[in-house]
């Protein structure tokens, strides 16, 4: 048995991640935001440590006799108002928890990163662990400060941190509200989306994803990264078959890429007097027309991760959905 400490327990990743640890035998110590009942865990033994990722002392505390550390914390936005605290939570945040598990003498430190840390392309070319990083001319922050985490972790890998990366693809699954309420999802199942859009983007299952994790975990090299993805999708095939799954009509017009960049920089400006929210931000509508397509061959190769196709997880989702009505 080994004591793992995971910090984002209480999120759509890292509370699926905490129930499938103890259920291997591991103890647990989590790391749980000031005022978080934390539901997602009821019913998981675990070690609480109630505290942010800016309390050194507290984190330097909580990494005392640990084993493994999984850092899968992280603020998911893609809203303009969220620039300054996706750096001190991605960035600094990673940093610190990195920085701390290396002075600590832990056996292994896993970074839960994400295909946005990589790069996009312009066509329908699949990419991998070496394409260049290029979202930065896009000025997304989210994938601007996932990649400069990883850049933070790889700093204390070269002074000893035992570290290793994945980089998991659009996640779907049950028990994901940002997957839910106000999401793609809801948008195709409540008929609000009025075009089928332009680009790709590859879609992974949530228990796809956790198998990546402890198998990086367990066989990943230090320093290295891996892509937890599932299928490449074109964004219009993409959304047919959350239509058909959801048994409703899928939009009927696509809209042209020259179009849709267009209207993205009418958001861009409409966003400085009206903020969007999810589906639809001026940030998504960039990335939206581009190609977000990933190999997982090395994760295949090296750590034995195996993807199954994606319509499980939007039925699973879409099941969890109705059940709470939303």
């Amino acid at each position: 048995m080994s004591l793992v400490f995971l910090t984002g327990a209480t999120g759509f990743v890292g509370s699926n991640l905490a129930r499938l640890l103890v259920d291997q035998g591991e103890e647990l110590r989590c790391l749980v935001r000031p005022g978080n009942p934390a539901k997602n865990l009821v019913g998981v033994p675990f070690q609480k440590v109630e505290g942010c990722l800016e309390d050194e002392a507290l984190l330097g505390e909580a990494l005392g006799g640990v084993d493994l550390v999984i850092h899968a914390a992280a603020l998911v936005s893609f809203e303009r108002k969220d620039r300054d605290l996706l750096y001190r939570v991605n960035v600094e945040g990673s940093a610190r928890v990195a920085r701390l598990a290396r002075e600590a003498g832990v056996s292994r430190f896993l970074h839960v990163s994400s295909v946005s840390a990589i790069g996009y392309s312009e066509g329908p070319k699949v990419l991998d662990e070496g394409s260049p990083y290029n979202f930065g001319c896009l000025k997304i922050p989210y994938c601007d400060t996932k990649r400069a985490a990883e850049e933070a972790v790889l700093i204390e890998v070269h002074k000893g941190l035992d570290g290793v990366i994945v980089n998991p693809s659009s996640i779907l699954g049950p028990g994901d509200r940002r997957k839910a309420e106000g999401s793609l999802l809801q948008a195709v199942q409540k008929r609000r989306l009025p075009f089928l859009p332009p680009g790709g983007v590859n879609m992974v299952d949530i228990r796809d994803v956790l198998s990546g994790i402890l198998l990086a975990l367990e066989h990943g090299v230090r320093g290295e990264r891996y892509i937890l993805g599932g299928e490449n999708l074109h964004g219009a095939d993409l959304i047919r078959r959350i239509a058909r799954i959801a048994q409703v009509p899928p939009p009927q017009h696509s809209l042209p890429r020259p179009l849709a960049r267009a209207f993205s920089g009418f958001a861009t400006l409409w966003d400085f007097v009206h903020p969007m929210r999810p589906p639809l931000t001026p940030q998504i509508l960039r990335l939206s027309t581009r190609y977000l397509w990933y190999s997982s061959q090395k994760a295949e190769r090296e750590i034995g991760y195996a993807p199954y196709p994606i319509d499980m997880a939007i039925k699973m989702a879409f099941d969890w959905m109705y059940d709470l009505d939303l």
